[in-house]
């Protein structure tokens, strides 16, 4: 017996209902040639990150590259009208869709299957689905029920996990229209007129972050919108997820977070100010839930360098959130500092950027002769990778910031026998500092963002 909404849902997908597709700068590697025994390319992050519209992208490619539209099946499992959702659900919608266009039983399809977790024992299925149909299967996740650990643990080294934020500020600057950043060939061409536009959108990026939904919104709804995309994640995600006995704990620690992007936030404190507030909690039930945070792409934890070599650190990790437009809205009215929002925006980037290695390849560090703090190091020591140094600051403007921003690059570049460093400004212009044989370079944010990955 056919099931009314999954033949209307398979009917009905039109990909010009949601044209145009702004172009995500996530590589996926080209489509695999459909067939039994195809690796799974999986879509992870926060929800509301524009996961579905990367899948839409794909199958945007498929179409201009000639594949016909009678090979690709798009299904969006979220859907009330499902009820609940079970591997007879998903069978269904193969059936379905091969009883519409039989002949991609035999030439292969293309399977794209949106918000999957939402079936029970999705794993299971999915197992199945590519050890018997020859297809080429694509699959997103909001993480509440699907995290990459569990990627990895269902299949085994049968899917690759694509982690995918929020706009970087090129994409950010391409869906608004204010400039096209494939447009040069050189990142340094830009006239001034350019120049000025860029960096007043790096002004707004920091701002309102690169959510895709929240473009063109007034201040006020933009901020309420967000608002309720932390506070999703935390009741689904962490409270629901995890059975989390205290979701008031669970809201104020997200909060807290957020308001701390940038920083290092000791536990003790925490536990020690929300007692003060009569909200009772341990730091065990506080690590836990930042451990639960991260896991659904809330927030970030980035640590000291010495932990690429050693689980073992007394040094509190840094928080950086999803998007500094969230860090903004859930933060406090009173907290705007520019500083520390594109520091999140850097963090966010090289985390783009490094896509590869391991996330541990990107740390902080304390010079060892001093204690000077470098905001990133970037580089992975089990690896042997090449190490690149970053600092962040709002400006440079008088002496004193030039000095105590350069200082920690020289002495760590000393230490480690590097000869550049970089220092990514807010407001300045592009210059370096030249010392013995070493050079630090520093470069106006909106230039570094728009460099891509040849920034790094």
């Amino acid at each position: 017996m056919t099931n009314p909404v999954i033949d209307e849902k398979i009917r009905d997908f039109d990909l010009d209902d949601f044209r145009p597709i702004v172009h995500r700068e996530l590589d996926m590697g080209a489509p695999a040639r459909p067939k039994v025994g195809n690796l799974v390319k999986v879509v992870t992050g926060m929800r509301r990150s524009g996961k579905s519209y990367r899948l839409f992208q794909e199958m945007e490619s498929l179409l201009d590259s000639g594949v016909g539209a009678d090979r690709i099946c798009y299904f969006n499992f979220e859907d009330d009208r499902l009820g609940t959702i079970t591997p007879a659900t998903g069978d269904a919608v193969l059936a379905a869709f091969y009883g519409r266009y039989p002949e991609a039983v035999k030439e292969g399809a293309y399977l794209f299957f949106d918000e999957l977790q939402e079936m029970d024992g999705w794993g299971a299925w999915l197992r199945r689905v590519v050890d018997t149909t020859k297809a080429t299967i694509y699959v997103t996740g909001s993480s509440s029920k699907m995290l990459s650990t569990e990627i990895a643990t269902e299949f085994r080294g049968r899917a690759l996990d694509f982690e995918l934020l929020p706009y970087s500020f090129r994409e950010f600057v391409t869906s608004r229209g204010l400039l096209d950043a494939d447009g040069h060939d050189d990142a340094d061409g830009y006239d001034r007129t350019e120049r000025l536009i860029l960096a007043n959108a790096m002004r707004n990026y920091l701002n309102q972050g690169g959510f895709p939904a929240v473009a063109g919104l007034p201040a006020p709804q933009r901020i309420a919108l967000l608002q309720s995309y932390a506070q999703r994640v935390v009741a689904r995600d962490v409270v629901e997820r995890h059975d989390v006995a205290r979701p008031r704990v669970a809201a104020a620690l997200a909060r807290r977070a957020l308001g701390s992007n940038g920083k290092r936030m000791p536990i003790r404190k925490v536990e020690n100010d929300l007692r003060s507030l009569g909200i009772g909690t341990s730091r065990e039930l506080l690590g836990d839930l930042m451990g639960y945070f991260e896991n659904a792409y809330l927030l970030f934890r980035m640590r000291e360098f010495s932990v690429s070599l050693s689980e073992r650190t007394t040094m509190t990790p840094k928080v950086y959130a999803v998007d500094p437009g969230l860090a903004v809205a859930v933060s406090g009215a009173n907290v705007d500092d520019m500083g520390q929002r594109l520091e999140d925006a850097v963090y966010l980037e090289l985390r783009r950027r490094t896509i590869g290695f391991r996330r541990d390849g990107i740390s902080s560090y304390h010079t060892r002769e001093h204690g000077y703090e470098v905001d990133f190091v970037v580089g992975d020591a089990l690896e042997g990778s090449a190490y690149e140094l970053y600092q962040v600051t709002a400006n440079m403007d008088d002496e004193a910031t030039r000095r105590r921003e350069t200082r920690a690059l020289w002495e760590l570049m000393e230490e480690q026998g590097l000869s550049e460093g970089t220092i990514i400004v807010a407001d300045g212009d592009e210059r370096d500092y030249e010392r013995e044989g070493g050079v630090i370079h520093q470069i106006p944010a909106w230039r570094w963002f728009m460099r891509g990955a040849d920034a790094s």
